[in-house]
């Protein structure tokens, strides 16, 4: 316990700094909201019309996709890593996983979630 007494009092020093930060930054803020502090405001060009629309369906959906393909990519570099130590079992791996990623794909490209109407 004794080889944990710095690393203790570092983390309750650091949490008591945090805590004298925020206390001193919320009571020394301005606190008067006003009509043109709650519009929004982007480049120095306050905004003409409202920002309250909906987005499309389309867009999420095709962000949702790009996420899912993206995030499966990072599994190829630690399979690129190792793939002499895998051998033919990798190799397996990573065409089965190809496999389930190209169904994916043909799939939505089937039903036309990649295109843009």
């Amino acid at each position: 316990m004794a080889d944990y007494s710095g690393l203790f009092i570092y983390i309750c020093l650091a949490a008591a700094i945090v805590a004298v930060i925020v206390a001193i930054s919320g009571s020394l803020s301005p606190s008067r909201p006003s009509e043109a502090k709650s519009r929004p405001y982007e480049c120095g060009v306050s905004e003409m019309e409202s920002t309250q629309h909906r987005w499309p369906v389309r867009f999420a959906l095709v962000a949702m996709l790009f996420l899912i393909f993206d995030v499966e990519t990072l599994f190829f570099y630690p399979w690129a890593v190792l793939v002499r130590e895998l051998r033919w079992t990798g190799i397996l791996g990573i065409a089965s996983f190809f496999a389930v990623l190209g169904v994916g794909y043909m799939y939505a490209r089937a039903r036309g979630a990649l295109k843009w109407r």
